[in-house]
C-alpha cells in the first residue's frame, strides 16, 4: 500500500511542477547547467542546485574544507569536470596547492587502501576488531 502511495504522489507532482517554455528559457539564460536537465524538471532541478550548493556557504564545514572535500570526491569519482570547477572554488576560497594536493592524496589514498582491503577480502568483522569496533 505504501508503494502505491508513493507511485502516486510521484506521479501526481510531475504535472505541478512541469517548467513551460518561458521558464525554460530563463533558466537557460539564467545558468548553462539548466540545459542539461529536462525541461519537464528543469526548473525543480535549478531550485534544488541552488538550496544543495547553500552547503558550501551555510553548512557545518567551512566554505574552504568543504570545496576540499568536494576535490576528494570529485577525485575519487574521477569526474574532470568537478576537478577542475572544484580546484577553481577552492582557490577562490582560500585554498592554497598545497592543502589541495593533500585533499588529492587523501582521496587516492583511501581509494588505494580501499582496494587493498577488498582485494585481499580483509573482511568487515576483520576491520572492526582491528579498530576495536563492537559489533552490533
Amino acid at each position: 500500500m505504501k508503494k502505491l502511495i508513493l507511485l502516486f504522489l510521484l506521479t501526481s507532482s510531475v504535472g505541478l511542477s512541469q517548467t513551460t517554455d518561458e521558464d525554460y528559457d530563463a533558466l537557460l539564460k539564467k545558468s548553462p547547467f539548466n540545459k542539461m536537465y529536462p525541461k519537464a524538471v528543469a526548473g525543480d532541478a535549478a531550485k534544488y542546485f541552488a538550496e544543495w550548493n547553500k552547503i558550501f556557504t551555510q553548512g557545518p564545514i567551512a566554505l574552504k574544507e568543504a570545496r576540499l572535500a568536494a576535490i576528494a570526491a570529485s577525485v575519487a569519482m574521477k569526474c574532470e569536470y568537478c576537478i577542475t570547477a572544484q580546484v577553481h572554488m577552492a582557490k577562490a576560497a582560500g585554498a592554497t596547492e598545497d592543502e589541495i594536493k593533500a585533499a588529492v592524496f587523501i582521496a587516492a589514498e583511501v581509494a588505494r587502501f580501499s582496494t587493498l582491503l577488498y582485494g585481499n577480502e580483509f573482511g568487515m568483522d576483520n576491520l572492526k576488531n582491528v579498530l576495536g569496533i563492537q559489533s552490533e
